[in-house]
């Protein structure tokens, strides 16, 4: 593929199976429409069914437009040469499920209707996030990047992981992270942001855990057919730039990159998902980071195998009331008894938060940027977004929530006290809430 941004055409069996989370906007819209015109079924996943729908709709009219154009081409040259005509436009076979990832029961009750839809799963685009927030916390009490961007993703993967095995050989799971994760660190001390906090740090650490986690998943993946991708998608024109024009440095940085056509579109955004996700070539890889369309290297620390296991055994505090022993065996069934174990703490939620925070819950300073703010309103925005890569084959892989924030039209509640209110918010398919302000 050289240095083109672009991924190649392969023709997929409609039987293939693939869900891309945030497939309704930006990247994880444009790899859902170009699998699905490779001829598989998708499945994207929203917030708002509306929202939901419409991406469908639109995704059929552009596909039914551009296949109308080819169509006309191709009827042209036929008739010129007495040749048959074209058969008729078939519709792309892409469905939708609903689900917050700003809510961990949201997110279970997706589990739950995926695995009541669907036998097996033949991809997992873990796409859908935000970029560069204020300083929030969901109502698990999780900072609002750690949570969307990776928590719930990775307790979709461990959940769907027995679906992608019925699924395999060749499944895949791609995990979308960005060149900000260079910019981000394991810090067990401050996970939740709430001894100091910056929102490119935030972002930056999310992004960076996803590569992570692919080191980590693959460790647990032996034999099972299974394979983990992280993929930086580049400088994407999406409205992570465009939102935030209080932000000067980032804004001008934006629109020089547009100028300089540095920046690319959502669709060759894409592109390297869409290589994860199809490309023949990867077959029997597993632990790849790629950038422009070929595997990479990431930054030092994400492949410090020690930090791996710190940010899994972390993980799974966070994420014990979701998870089992049982969901872990079923998860890696191949895995070593040791890889499996559940981090044992006698400390109360309560005592694992404040812990964290240092008895200080609340207490931030968004030092980045010169914002002050401490907690306050969030606009919540998905960002979408060389050495020798190192790359392991398949077969040889070398704080947790404090009393939960009820459920109410606000899910990005900040705390108890300090809600963020609803027109403040930011879908995880960059779209902002109408705001009556």
């Amino acid at each position: 593929m050289g240095n083109k941004i672009e991924h190649p055409s392969v023709e997929l069996p409609p039987e293939k199976l693939v869900m891309v989370t945030g497939g309704n906007t930006g990247i994880g819209y444009e790899t859902a429409k170009s699998i699905a015109e490779m001829g598989a079924r998708v499945c994207i996943t929203c917030r708002s069914e509306d929202k939901a729908k419409a991406a469908i709709e639109r995704m059929q009219e552009e596909h039914k437009n551009q296949m109308q154009k080819r169509s006309h081409a191709e009827n042209a040259a036929a008739q010129a040469s007495s040749q048959p005509t074209s058969e008729e436009i078939k519709p792309l076979n892409v469905e939708y499920i609903k689900v917050d990832l700003a809510s961990l029961q949201s997110t279970m009750d997706f589990i739950q209707e995926t695995k009541e839809r669907m036998q097996y799963l033949n991809v997992l685009v873990c796409n859908a996030g935000i970029g560069f927030a204020k300083q929030a916390y969901t109502e698990d009490n999780y900072e609002s990047h750690f949570q969307v961007n990776y928590l719930s993703h990775l307790l979709i993967v461990l959940h769907l992981m027995p679906l992608l095995q019925t699924g395999a050989p060749d499944s895949r799971i791609v995990l979308l992270s960005s060149a900000a994760h260079k910019g981000g660190k394991l810090d067990l001390d401050n996970m939740q942001g709430r001894k100091s906090y910056s929102r490119i740090g935030a972002y930056g650490s999310s992004k960076a855990y996803m590569i992570m986690a692919a080191h980590f998943l693959s460790r647990r993946l032996e034999e099972t057919g299974v394979s983990t991708f992280s993929v930086d998608p580049g400088i994407v024109d999406t409205d992570i730039v465009n939102n935030y024009s209080d932000w000067k440095l980032l804004s001008f940085f934006g629109g020089a990159s547009k100028k300089m056509g540095m920046m690319r579109t959502p669709k060759k955004g894409a592109a390297t998902s869409v290589v994860a996700c199809v490309d023949p070539s990867l077959r029997g890889k597993t632990a790849v980071f790629m950038k422009s369309c070929r595997p990479a290297n990431p930054a030092n620390f994400c492949r410090d195998g020690k930090k791996q296991e710190d940010l899994w055994g972390y993980s799974l505090g966070c994420l014990n009331q979701f998870i089992s022993d049982d969901v872990l065996k079923e998860a890696f069934p191949s895995a070593r008894p040791e890889l499996l174990t559940i981090p044992k703490d006698t400390r109360t939620v309560e005592e694992k938060i404040a812990d964290d925070s240092g008895k200080k819950e609340g207490s931030s300073g968004d030092k980045e940027m010169g914002d002050k703010s401490k907690g306050g309103e969030a606009s919540l925005e998905r960002k979408q977004d060389e050495e020798q890569p190192e790359i392991e084959s398949s077969s040889g892989a070398t704080e947790v929530p404090s009393e939960k924030v009820k459920a109410s039209q606000e899910p990005y509640g900040a705390n108890l006290e300090e809600k963020i209110p609803e027109d403040t918010l930011k879908d995880e398919d960059n779209e902002p809430k109408a705001s009556s302000k």
